[in-house]
């Protein structure tokens, strides 16, 4: 049997899930061709660098563009190519419906140059079905024999490059040939492949693991929500409720989103059939999503505890990315910024200044804020600072010193809990845990 190297990949769409692949693959000792057609996405490639952060990514793509991975806007008709992964994006319409538009288009365009034996692979998020329904007749037109695979992406943001070489990979064909040659790609990636009996499976699998993780922290956030009202610490309970007892796994409450958890339930809810719905996957998405209304109403409470409410307060807000570790700078379905939105609209009088230690300052621009360039500036002369998201940095913040910078009376509400334990004196200023409400009454 031939090395699958022998032959050359295209990968079409250079987001998050193609890049990290194509910079994989072409270090893996393929010949990687990439497609994209967002003018960012190629100024950056033009300039050997990524348009996201992700752990050492640079580096590596600055070494294969310099020998096995070029790019281009459209899908060359080279011959030597036998493999096309497609890794479009398929973001959600208003009416929370996934958009198929990209992974049609990109089928098209793979129909046109479509050879004997030519094996795609279909990685994006998709609504199950759509391999089936949607990719395989339009690629049955061109009338050659061809094998289609539905192989999902499960890194995770912030360590991409590193589970892409340890993570199983799972693979669900049209039929067993397509299963082997897909096998044979990824083998060379990864020691663990994981067949499914179709195409649906494979499909499914990808949109319970985001959907699961929905649902879990969702439960954290109910328990905090329950807390608050009796009246009791939910950090504390989760704490010591699982404390050298594994039976009872519960989350720590916070903000649940980005790019994936954001829709992969409302695609699995449009995945099931009229019948039946998808109540638990559904409820809890609502839960997460109701998050920043509550968080920003308990800030309202106190700021009229404060008597600040007439006064033009300067809010801080730290953290922009809808994480902190792993380390990333994508916004994709932050629920930052839906704290953000609620905040302007619930506090006319006041200025919001935002801090993020990796997201560029042109792009907190964008959200019209005030960007600061440290801790420090973020803390100066500031009445509330809102801590969103836990990225080490924000951990390992002196906040005992910072806190002497704020006006007298402050808020500091710290939405994971980085300083729950901490016994320190914050003077003339509250510390607040998402989840520790009643702490503050």
């Amino acid at each position: 049997m031939h090395s699958p190297k022998k032959k050359s990949i295209c990968i079409i769409g250079l987001g998050f899930v193609g890049l990290t692949l194509a910079v994989i693959l072409a270090k893996k000792g393929f010949r990687v061709y990439g497609v994209e057609k967002k003018k960012n996405i190629l100024d950056n490639l033009k300039n050997k660098k990524s348009h996201f952060y992700e752990p050492n990514l640079n580096n590596e793509l600055k070494f294969e563009l310099k020998k096995k991975f070029t790019f281009s806007k459209k899908i060359p008709s080279y011959k030597d190519i036998s493999t096309y992964i497609i890794t479009v994006g398929t973001p959600l319409n208003n009416n929370k419906k996934i958009i198929t538009s990209y992974i049609k288009q990109t089928s098209r365009e793979i129909k046109k140059v479509l050879k004997k034996d030519d094996l795609i692979i279909l990685r994006s998020t998709v609504k199950v079905g759509t391999t089936r329904k949607i990719v395989y007749p339009i690629l049955n037109e061109k009338g050659v024999k061809y094998h289609l695979t539905y192989c999902p992406e499960r890194a995770v943001e912030g360590s991409a490059l590193k589970e892409l070489k340890h993570l199983p990979q799972i693979i669900g064909g049209m039929d067993k040939l397509s299963v082997n040659k897909a096998s044979q790609i990824f083998r060379i990636v990864t020691k663990k492949i994981i067949p499914t009996s179709d195409v649906e499976t494979a499909e499914m699998i990808k949109l319970i693991d985001n959907s699961s993780r929905d649902v879990f922290f969702a439960y954290a956030n109910e328990i905090a929500r329950i807390c608050d009202n009796i009246g009791i610490n939910s950090l504390e309970v989760i704490r010591s409720g699982k404390l050298n007892y594994d039976r009872t796994d519960i989350a720590q409450p916070g903000l649940v989103g980005g790019p994936c958890l954001h829709k992969d339930p409302y695609i699995l809810s449009d995945s099931v059939n009229k019948d039946i719905s998808a109540e638990i996957t559904l409820t809890a998405r609502k839960i997460n999503e109701r998050q920043p209304y509550e968080i920003v109403s308990f800030i309202l409470k106190k700021i009229n505890d404060f008597k600040l409410q007439n006064k033009n307060l300067k809010i801080s807000l730290l953290g922009f990315a809808f994480k902190g570790i792993p380390t990333t700078d994508d916004m994709r379905g932050s629920m930052s910024l839906k704290v953000l939105k609620v905040l302007k609209n619930k506090i006319k009088k006041s200025k919001i200044y935002g801090y993020d230690p990796i997201i560029p300052i042109n792009e907190l621009k964008k959200l019209k804020i005030i960007p600061v360039k440290s801790l420090s500036s973020a803390f100066n002369n500031k009445d509330i600072i809102i801590i969103l998201n836990n990225h080490l940095m924000f951990q390992k913040m002196k906040i005992k010193n910072l806190t002497k910078k704020l006006n007298k009376p402050s808020l500091i509400y710290d939405v994971w809990g980085l300083f729950e334990n901490k016994k320190i004196n914050y003077k003339n200023s509250q510390y607040v845990s998402l989840g520790a409400h009643s702490k503050s009454i």
